[in-house]
């Protein structure tokens, strides 16, 4: 009979045996299946139809990256080609945008550790001295013991299986956003450098515009000194004077208003390279030299927008959206996480790591939410919502790119184009000037004929000044509509993003 028993007993723990192994391999099974599977579609990036059509009426140029990388040093102006790259290095925004990025690193790699068990160690020693006083029974029996001894070495190891996918999916989208950030960066970094030479150009501008303002009013005041002169010979009006005092006070009027915009630009230009206002007043006072207007090739829309960090940063985005709907269907399936721990624990510190005092339990807990009143439902249709949105925002994105790409093409083009005839005025107001010179020497006209002529000179020179500094600003417009510049100037060391490895 006891045979028989102890047969039953053998045959239940083998049956048992055989149960737990059958379940332990389907978890098994589910674990390495989890790192095959994942719920939710992969990302992939289709192309856009604005990527296969040309500009309008604009030649279908070929380019070379480079030549975007660092546009002002091909513009012969040294100051210009400083600021930018300080401006790059230094700049308070820039350095946020990349400070940011070491956030989002921090976060991937905490979403990326969700992947992997968790293990903790422990160990305790425990010493109890009960009262003699306190317990009857000890006192009642002398050789019972009032001392207890116990130690425990251990570890204890809990892990989310990721089964379906769901923290694969949240990977994913972490990563969508560090590189969204990182686009961001150099969005900002595109934007610094156009704003740098855009300043710079307004002041340069307005420099130029105050040199022929001078010119303008120094003249005036040789008219104004002629024309009182002709007052007391009696060949003009008092009401030609009055003239004559009025238009130099005009000109006198708008000297400080020309010499406010020089010191205002100056001053942002200092901020824009990341120091004080006044750090870059200096530059108020130079003369700056006068730039050519290139000829630049402008690519395919395809260029166009691979290179302009903004439609990166939408792409990114609706990457991201992409894995947040797997994220959202993940909760629809069966959640698994593994508790096990062991060690050892003995009364004896001798004893502690012999066999007869280790432990050890395994528990395998699954859950599974059937009722939630619609909520995964509703975070799944959000997320699919959001998705939408962020491919809207993103075609929305391409075609503003374009659209701004092809506006500062245009813009550019009618500036170059109304380059020379600016020139061509100047030029011909300067040779009337000579002309007119040697007709006063010669006794042919006078004075105040002259100095009409001088004036006419320094109109076409202040003129010329507001049509350089209009069609300088347009060259800044065009390469940041073209997405050129932010690869210029690498970030500080420290804050490279550091990349993490994909398995």
């Amino acid at each position: 009979m006891k045979g028989t028993e102890l047969a039953n007993q053998n045959n239940d723990m083998s049956s048992w045996a055989g149960f737990i192994t059958r379940r332990f391999s389907i978890l098994l099974t589910g674990m390495l299946l989890s790192g095959c599977m994942a719920v939710g579609g992969d990302y992939v990036r289709e192309p856009l139809p604005a990527e296969q059509t040309h500009w309008i009426d604009r030649a279908n140029v070929a380019v070379a990256e480079e030549e975007f990388v660092a546009w002002w040093r091909d513009l012969g102006d040294p100051e210009l080609a400083r600021l930018i790259e300080t401006a790059l290095e230094n700049n308070l925004t820039i350095r946020q945008g990349l400070s940011r990025i070491e956030e989002a690193n921090a976060r991937r790699i905490g979403a990326r550790a969700a992947r992997y068990p968790v293990v903790d160690t422990e160990s305790s020693a425990t010493v109890l001295q009960q009262s003699l006083n306190s317990q009857p029974g000890i006192a009642l029996f002398p050789g019972f013991e009032r001392r207890f001894e116990q130690y425990a070495l251990g570890a204890s190891l809990n892990w989310q299986v990721d089964l379906w996918g769901q923290t694969r999916r949240r990977i994913d989208a972490v990563d969508a956003r560090v590189e969204l950030l990182i686009a961001a960066a150099n969005g900002a970094r595109l934007a610094i450098a156009s704003e740098t030479a855009a300043t710079y150009f307004t002041m340069t501008g307005f420099q130029q515009e105050k040199r022929a303002l001078l010119l303008g009013i120094e003249a005036q005041r040789t008219q104004l000194d002629l024309a009182k002169t002709r007052l007391k010979a009696g060949a003009i009006s008092r009401a030609q004077l009055i003239l004559v005092e009025a238009e130099l006070a005009r000109l006198e009027e708008q000297l400080p208003g020309v010499e406010a915009e020089i010191q205002a630009n100056a001053l942002s230009l200092g901020v824009l390279t990341g120091r004080l206002p006044e750090s870059e007043i200096a530059l108020a006072d130079r003369v700056p030299p006068l730039l050519e207007l290139p000829e630049i090739p402008v690519g395919t829309r395809a260029d166009l927008l691979k290179r302009r960090p903004d439609v990166a940063r939408l792409e990114r985005e609706l990457a991201a959206q992409t894995y947040e709907i797997g994220v959202a269907k993940g909760e629809l399936f069966p959640q698994l996480a593994l508790n096990a721990s062991g060690g050892f624990t003995s009364i004896d510190p001798g004893t502690l790591l012999s066999g007869d005092s280790t432990r050890f339990s395994i528990v395998p807990f699954l859950s599974w939410r059937i009722l939630d009143g619609g909520r995964v439902q509703a975070d799944i249709r959000l997320a699919q919502a959001e998705g939408r949105t962020a491919a809207l925002a993103y075609v929305e994105g391409t075609l503003t790119a374009i659209e701004e790409a092809e506006i500062a093409i245009a813009q550019y083009d009618l500036a170059r184009e109304g380059r020379p005839l600016a020139l061509r005025t100047i030029a011909l107001a300067q040779e009337n000037l000579r002309l007119s010179r040697i007709r006063f020497e010669a006794g042919d006209i006078d004075r105040f004929e002259l100095q009409d002529a001088e004036r006419t000179y320094s109109n076409a020179l202040r003129n010329g000044a507001i049509s350089y500094r209009n069609s300088t600003l347009t060259l800044a417009q065009l390469y940041a509509a073209l997405g050129g510049g932010w690869q210029a100037v690498p970030p500080p060391p420290a804050l490279i993003p550091v990349p993490v490895s994909t398995e």
